[in-house]
């Protein structure tokens, strides 16, 4: 009997150490597979170079073939760059020059992770407001975060997406471009520059928002050298106020845009501003007495150099009466 329990016994421990060694061979192989499915964008380290940018280094592709863009912040840079995106959040977006959107997918406002994984992108850009998918969108393809405070660092995230595409000389003489169209503008306002208060205003269906500095048009009115209101004169992105504070929007010329990222809020906005421009305290301020009141497109308060020259091209239209011509 203790011969047939101890062949019974070494039968047991036999068939423990096979399930063990069966058990670790299963795990070693479904962590080989899950670490080969969760990083199949890595790129062989000879076909891409590192890039330093908000959450770290990423090593991107040389030469990226499908690029995904997570907001409006890096897509107008890409565009102007001549690179057109797989796929980019294109609801509702107004970018100069670029009418033929038609075969950039949807990635939707937040982005759609799931709907970017079926793209198959080889890289994804976006700005530091979206720094909290970071992590998700590495896990699709290398992914590289634009550092921005606000609207204002533009320039910035302009140069940092040239750097990882690889058209860094490109980006340079888009911003020497934007650069003499200023310098133009300068010189055809002459004496007249420094005593043009520029005042921009956004209305809202229930608010007024004054632009201040710290925002993307007010660094192309500063490298223009045309001032500002008392009240916009700060630094800071925009200044709220209530329709009671309507005195505060007042300058030599004002530039006004209505908000409204949906048709019923654009309309609702659109009503504020007829509503306002009945106002007895509207119908005194200066810009309105002199018909210098210019409703402006939603690029004033764009993401980059197209954006940018467009609103120059308005300040050549608005101020000094005539396009602007670079020969």
């Amino acid at each position: 009997m203790s011969g047939v329990r101890e062949k019974t016994i070494h039968q047991i421990i036999q068939s423990l150490c096979l399930m063990f060694f069966v058990a670790v061979v299963v795990s070693s192989c479904n962590r080989i597979e899950a670490v080969s499915n969760s990083v199949p964008h890595q790129t062989a380290l000879s076909d891409c170079r590192m890039v330093e940018h908000a959450m770290g280094n990423t090593c991107v592709p040389i030469s990226p073939e499908r690029i995904v863009v997570l907001d409006d912040c890096t897509f107008e840079p890409v565009l102007a760059l001549g690179i057109q995106p797989i796929g980019a959040p294109i609801h509702n977006v107004n970018i100069p020059g670029q009418n033929n959107l038609n075969d950039i997918q949807d990635t939707g406002s937040p982005p759609k992770l799931e709907k970017i994984l079926t793209l198959k992108p080889d890289l994804i850009l976006g700005c530091a407001y979206l720094r909290d998918v970071y992590n998700q969108a590495t896990q699709i393809a290398p992914t590289v975060i634009a550092p921005i405070e606000t609207s204002s660092d533009w320039k910035a995230v302009f140069s940092l997406v040239a750097e990882v595409l690889g058209k860094s000389d490109q980006a340079m003489q888009i911003m020497a471009d934007y650069t003499t169209r200023l310098e133009a503008l300068r010189s055809q306002l002459g004496n007249r520059l420094k005593s043009i208060q520029v005042s921009v205003i956004r209305i809202h269906p229930e608010r007024i928002s004054l632009y201040a500095k710290d925002v993307f048009i007010g660094t192309i009115l500063s490298d223009a050298g045309l001032p500002r209101p008392p009240s916009q004169n700060h630094s800071v992105p925009a200044i709220n106020i209530s329709k009671e504070r309507i005195q505060d929007v007042d300058g030599d010329v004002i530039f006004v845009w209505t908000y409204g990222n949906d048709e019923q809020l654009a309309q609702s906005a659109q009503t504020a501003l007829e509503k306002i421009q009945t106002d007895p305290l509207w119908q005194q301020l200066s810009a309105v007495k002199q018909n210098r009141v210019y409703i402006v497109p939603d690029y004033w308060i764009g993401a980059g150099p197209l954006s940018a020259n467009a609103v120059i091209d308005d300040l050549f239209k608005y101020l000094v009466g005539r396009t602007y011509d670079s020969n």
